[in-house]
């Protein structure tokens, strides 16, 4: 041994701290990260992946194909629709309120990360956003087609409601957790945003 590496060895420099140098880009977290990546989450993981986000964005789109359909058909629109929208729209914003503790626990402790989610679980995952998708265009398709003008305006009024409900609870939610909630490739998972708070 040299003698410059014996005074590093005192030191204690290691000849592979360069590679095990941590990446500034990124945050250690206790799970296994989505998709099974190095075990380390992003610490800035970008407009879109935050989930008030796209539930914001599913909200506005729900609200602005609301109003087109209203300026379109609203001369068909009954009361009853209306009342039906909002009823159905209330159900679900209360169903979600009162689920959305235990959900978003199970999300924050990590049951969703698509490396520790089973091969059902995954398949559920993938396919449970189109289907809906196919099931709310065949449900507006059977209303079209019977000329039941009220009921899609009273259906997508409900689907407005219940968005915006779903955001504004999830707002709260990561306000009084300190956290944000992640939704990329398959996985979701939570973000301390402690540090973010005091740095801002």
């Amino acid at each position: 041994m040299t003698l410059m590496e014996t005074i590093r060895a005192y030191l204690g420099w290691c000849p592979m701290q360069a590679s095990m140098r941590p990446d500034l880009a990124v945050r250690p977290a206790g799970t296994a990260a989505p998709g099974g990546q190095n075990g380390l989450f992003r610490a800035e993981p970008g407009w879109w992946r935050r989930y008030h986000n796209q539930l914001f964005t599913v909200a506005l789109a729900a609200s602005a194909a609301t109003a087109a359909v209203y300026l379109l058909i609203g001369a068909e629109l009954g009361y009853p629709d209306v009342w039906t929208g909002l009823a159905i729209g209330a159900g679900g914003a209360l169903g979600f309120l009162l689920g959305h503790r235990k959900q978003y626990a199970r999300v924050a402790a990590g049951e969703f990360i698509r490396a520790n989610m089973s091969r059902r679980q995954r398949v559920i995952r993938d396919l449970g956003g189109p289907v809906a998708l196919i099931l709310s265009a065949a449900i507006m398709v059977l209303f079209v087609r019977n000329e039941m003008f009220g009921q899609i305006i009273g259906f997508m009024l409900a689907l407005s409601l219940i968005g915006w409900a779903t955001y504004g609870i999830t707002i709260l939610w990561e306000r009084r957790h300190h956290t944000a909630l992640i939704a990329e490739k398959g996985s979701m998972y939570t973000l301390d945003t402690t540090a973010e708070g005091e740095n801002a």
